[in-house]
């Protein structure tokens, strides 16, 4: 098949190669790139107000990293606190960055990760959720109403690349483009933006592979009619569902 595949570096690369060695064909197009966000020097600082009892969530690779660069560039380091991640991929991170004991949740999910047996208690704990701009709210709220006290902070921002003259969206449909590797909600929505205007039939006819039951719930209510579950973001998850 010839997939196209839109997820940011280094992943993008990663996949690519995991498919070529499936038989696939795969067209690399990262749509997303990453850069710091608006309170990303306030992260040391953040962090030192932490005691042991209180909680640090990383919502992505990025926010660790990121997170991690900013600490070092202020020679401090990861209070001890209890972190947890949201997936396997960002506690893969959290260990290159020396903390080996990250909890992650089977579900990776803001409903996964409030459902930790140690999230459900944490009366008067302050909670550190690191991540990008924008992104889903809800766990915030659920721990809030556990008694938790929570705060965000912006440590990177999503960058989207654009299409203004529809060449992008051309040159897909020119390669054979028959099917999209999806890996977020936002990736997805941009993606239609892209299409929307010039594309739109010949979007939503491609089959799409996504990660989770709520990007499947997206897709829908965008048009998509071909759409498959991988249950996972991983290489594995994303060319098993390919086929």
């Amino acid at each position: 098949m010839i997939p196209l595949v839109v997820r940011p570096e280094p992943q993008n690369h990663s996949l690519c190669e995991a498919l070529r060695r499936a038989g696939h064909q795969p067209v690399a197009t990262p749509l997303l790139t990453f850069e710091s966000g608006a309170e990303l020097s306030r992260v040391p600082a953040l962090l030192s107000e932490l005691g042991s009892k209180d909680y640090v969530i990383a919502v992505s690779v990025q926010a660790v990293n990121f997170a991690d660069n900013a600490l070092k560039s202020q020679s401090s380091g990861w209070p001890d606190v209890t972190y947890v991640a949201v997936g396997d991929a960002t506690g893969r991170a959290f260990a290159a960055a020396g903390i080996t004991n990250a909890l992650v949740p089977d579900d990776p999910r803001s409903e996964g990760m409030i459902s930790l047996p140690e999230l459900q208690h944490p009366d008067g704990c302050r909670v550190l959720i690191l991540r990008g701009d924008g992104g889903r709210h809800m766990m915030a709220p659920a721990l809030a109403a556990r008694g938790a006290q929570v705060s965000y902070c912006e440590v990177y921002r999503r960058c989207y690349r654009q299409d203004t003259d529809g060449t992008l969206v051309q040159r897909w449909q020119q390669q054979g483009v028959d099917s999209i590797i999806i890996t977020s909600g936002g990736l997805l929505q941009h993606l239609f933006m892209l299409a929307e205007h010039t594309a739109k039939n010949w979007l939503l006819s491609r089959i799409l592979i996504v990660p989770s039951i709520r990007v499947v719930e997206q897709a829908k209510q965008l048009g998509f009619t071909h759409i498959i579950n991988a249950k996972g973001a991983s290489n594995t998850a994303l060319i098993g569902a390919l086929g």
